[in-house]
């Protein structure tokens, strides 16, 4: 159960200790299926995807002689010896699944290298790297994302890297209606580890759906950073992809469910619903999801946004369908009425999930164009 008490998780610093971990895909399971989900369609494959398991190093250590820990660099020579031997090492239980696409070709031998090295000495190219986030009951591979990391490759000179939250897709742990929290520190971690673990400089981050929740409470952190801290701030461009405007004293997650559901909750403490993905996977609803969900404050958009509204270097692009049946398009322009350096962009026929890849071409025209102005890029 998620402790909603903690304090908020904030940007982490560049840090010398090296905390991560990376491990490949076990022999025989395919990246790109996992029971349940929708089989995993790409228009026109990316030229190089890269798919790991990204964990705490912490179990890596080993004490010395005076009680202190210390990096069990025996153990990683080991492990690479064991991965190029039989790649199959089993993933950890908080392991996240992630897939990285490039122009270059990334072996998970020069990933795993530049993971246990100094971030200034890189075993591949350095490049910006753009992260995306998949919303409820999702996954990375969902047609709409992966197709988008593959334009945006294609279009930019970046590295794309989506992964799975917690509980999701192939990420390890149990999947939870109310976790923003723990998502967002999910994301935090995928950060931490493009910037202090291979080097890289995150240039931008997108989500889609609830995944906005976490990548506004991003950008907002940032702008304070900015506003309030005096630090000169890397990377400012961010994404929402049809996300809610939540305000919990108003929005009652509960009222999203039918009466048959909500009597059941009064009656046993949770109800089970089927994914809205149409391939009848079944998740289960707690009574602690519904409490959870009202008290985290990565899911307060008003908190969330207290610092995006004032002028900053930080910049906000949503682009939302004007026939979203799950999130009215009502929320996008309360965003644009909000947060001070926004960009608008309605698609008129567009659902919630922007009809698979229909709308696929406007959408990356929108986040490129985007992308390029908030860098001042030709």
């Amino acid at each position: 159960m998620i402790d909603v008490t903690a304090d908020e998780p904030t940007l982490s610093e560049p840090t010398k200790t090296y905390k991560h971990a990376v491990y490949p895909f076990p022999l025989g399971l395919d990246p790109r299926e996992f029971d349940g989900y929708p089989p995993t369609y790409i228009k026109n494959e990316p030229e190089h995807e890269l798919n790991f398991f990204l964990t705490d190093a912490s179990d890596q250590t080993q004490q010395d002689e005076g009680g202190n820990k210390k990096r069990g660099r025996i153990f990683k020579k080991m492990l690479r010896k064991e991965v190029k031997k039989n790649a199959n090492v089993k993933p950890k239980r908080s392991s996240l699944a992630c897939s990285l696409v490039s122009r270059e070709e990334i072996s998970f031998e020069q990933l795993q290298n530049q993971v246990s090295s100094s971030p200034s000495q890189n075993n591949f190219k350095t490049k910006p790297v753009i992260i995306i986030c998949h919303g409820a009951m999702s996954w990375r591979n969902q047609m709409l994302l992966a197709n988008l990391s593959a334009e945006l490759l294609r279009c930019l000179d970046a590295h794309i890297l989506r992964f799975d939250f917690n509980g999701n897709g192939h990420s390890k742990g149990e999947w939870s209606m109310g976790n923003f929290n723990r998502e967002y520190e999910d994301l935090l971690t995928v950060i931490d580890f493009v910037t202090n673990s291979i080097g890289c400089q995150v240039r931008c981050v997108i989500g889609h759906s609830k995944g906005s929740a976490s990548i506004l409470n991003c950008a907002s952190h940032v702008a304070k950073q900015e506003l309030e801290d005096g630090k000169d701030v890397t990377f400012r461009c961010f994404v929402n992809l049809a996300g809610r405007y939540r305000v919990p004293e108003i929005h009652d997650p509960l009222s999203k469910f039918g009466e048959e559901q909500r009597a059941e909750m009064m009656k046993t403490g949770f109800f089970e619903i089927t994914s809205t993905w149409g391939d009848g996977r079944i998740f289960k609803v707690t009574k602690e999801d519904i409490d959870a969900y009202k008290l985290q404050s990565v899911a307060d958009t008003p908190k969330v946004l207290v610092h995006l509204k004032k002028d900053s270097s930080v910049r906000v692009l949503t682009i939302h369908g004007h026939q979203d049946e799950v999130v009215s398009v009502q929320n996008a322009f309360r965003f644009d009425e909000e947060i001070a350096n926004h960009s608008l962009h309605v698609i008129k026929q567009a659902n919630h999930n922007f009809n698979g890849i229909k709308y696929l071409d406007e959408m990356v025209e929108q986040i490129v164009t985007f992308y390029k102005s908030v860098y001042n890029e030709t």
